[in-house]
């Protein structure tokens, strides 16, 4: 990727941040424990005031500057926040805890006007490459299945209500519009082999049968989910030697291969390659243990298919959505690069993150049944949060916009002096909310604050 000159409030964050926490993610196929504890950084002591005046202050200078909103399609404080949103062409929407019904509600209520009233095209979710194909076939009109569509997903944290009703929303917005001007809707994720072995699979049969028989015995047992057995192998010999006929293949025959598809199919099940080689790779390391370095192939793998889907599909406006582990800013050096901080890198400041924050109540989760969910307590903010801070807010829920805190000199000091911010994780859900050690005010441009979370009713899959 290209680096591109930055400048503002993305930039505004100091240095590089502290543990880049693995297992945050929730969705990991490994996870080696959750986020670490770190001494706070005090604020700067006042000996005029006394601490609960101070208190006040914050609290009223936050309410100031915040943009309430009702959790209603019909909110037109959701409308100023969009166009807060929209001055950046690329946003992350990332949320703390999969398991939180608002969290599907508000990217639900945002994507609509983003897509409505701003012009975006192309809708990115955290879910391997083609994992998301039903879907978008149902929100053009080529299918009338939703149900089993979202059945499909790999990801649980997708099959909600919420995002039933944006799939739905958006088939009816496609519906009359030239292909041009559709939406798409398309996962970024490389870590699920299986599904782009199947996609390859798929199109050789009707492009190229004879070869298929030739590599079928290669490729057919990587269209099954090898990654649930604990006696597989991942970028072995036999693998890396496939993957070279497949580009081979691809590069000599592209003519034929378009004439008897389409040069866009072309090119995205040569994109399948590509992502097939990264999860392996990914599956690879994890397997072996190496966390750390499977995230960061991961995470190298999402932001440059994020790239790569938004010049496919000729959409200059992006929203990406997924846990805030991947479309938040940080890592590096010994910790995994984040998809955001490289989309950063990339795209410069037309990448906005934006955090969706939670205080206390309940989340979802996946119980220890397969198949099965179960509602755990959050308990009280983690201490010297932001989160600690915002349930003293009278009015969530909230967006605050960084930018716009840093223009205060009380609010931006309390940003500044904040080092953690909370999460759940699905693998160690009974322990409620966890904290993460690293600044919010470098990992987000602005944030979303439910103060009183209620579980995601997550739908079963058939």
């Amino acid at each position: 990727m290209t680096a591109q000159t930055n400048i503002s409030r993305r930039q505004v964050a100091k240095a590089a941040g502290l543990a880049s926490i693995n297992a945050l993610a929730g969705c990991t196929i490994n996870d080696n424990g959750g986020p670490e504890n770190v001494t706070p950084t005090s604020m700067p002591s006042d000996k005029t005031r006394t601490s609960a005046d101070r208190t006040d202050s914050l609290i009223n200078a936050i309410e100031h500057v915040a943009v309430t909103f009702e959790l209603s399609g019909s909110s037109d404080q959701l409308d100023t926040v969009a166009t807060q949103l929209a001055q950046s062409s690329i946003i992350g929407i990332g949320e703390n805890s999969h398991g939180i019904a608002a969290f599907k509600q508000i990217p639900s209520f945002l994507v609509q006007r983003l897509v409505r009233d701003h012009g975006y095209r192309l809708v990115a979710l955290e879910g391997t490459l083609g994992d998301f194909s039903s879907v978008n076939q149902y929100i053009h009109g080529d299918s009338d299945d939703l149900d089993a569509a979202i059945s499909s997903l790999e990801f649980y944290f997708w099959r909600t209500g919420a995002i039933k009703q944006l799939f739905e929303w958006l088939r009816k917005f496609n519906r009359g519009r030239p292909d041009a001007d559709g939406v798409e809707v398309r996962g970024y994720d490389a870590q699920f082999h299986d599904i782009n072995a199947g996609a390859i699979q798929s199109y050789l049969d009707r492009v190229d049968p004879e070869y298929l028989a030739e590599i079928n015995a290669s490729l057919d047992p990587l269209t099954h989910p090898l990654y649930e057995r604990s006696d597989a192998s991942f970028m072995t010999e036999s693998h890396v030697t496939l993957i070279d006929n497949l580009r081979t293949r691809f590069q000599n025959r592209k003519s034929k291969y378009i004439n008897e598809s389409s040069e866009s199919e072309w090119q995205l099940v040569r994109r399948h390659i590509w992502t097939l080689e990264r999860g392996l790779q990914f599956l690879k390391e994890s397997s072996a243990e190496n966390y750390t370095r499977g995230k960061r192939i991961r995470d190298e793998a999402m932001a440059e298919n994020v790239s790569w889907l938004r010049d496919w599909t000729d959409s200059d406006r992006v929203v990406v959505m997924g846990n805030s582990n991947h479309t938040m800013r940080g890592g590096g050096g010994q910790h995994a690069t984040r998809m955001g901080e490289h989309l950063t890198d990339e795209f410069g400041t037309e990448y906005y993150s934006l955090g969706m924050l939670f205080g206390s109540g309940e989340f979802s989760a996946p119980a220890h049944q397969r198949g099965d969910f179960t509602t755990y307590e959050i308990g009280s903010t983690v201490d010297d949060t932001l989160e600690s801070t915002l349930v003293s807010v009278s009015q969530p829920p909230f967006f605050l916009d960084f930018e716009r805190v840093r223009d205060r000199p009380q609010l931006s000091a309390w940003l500044d002096n904040t080092a953690k911010t909370q999460f759940t994780v699905p693998r160690t859900a009974d322990r409620g909310a966890i904290g993460l050690p690293e600044p919010p005010g470098e990992l987000f441009d602005g944030i979303v604050f439910v103060r009183d979370a209620t579980p995601a009713a997550i739908m079963s899959q058939s």
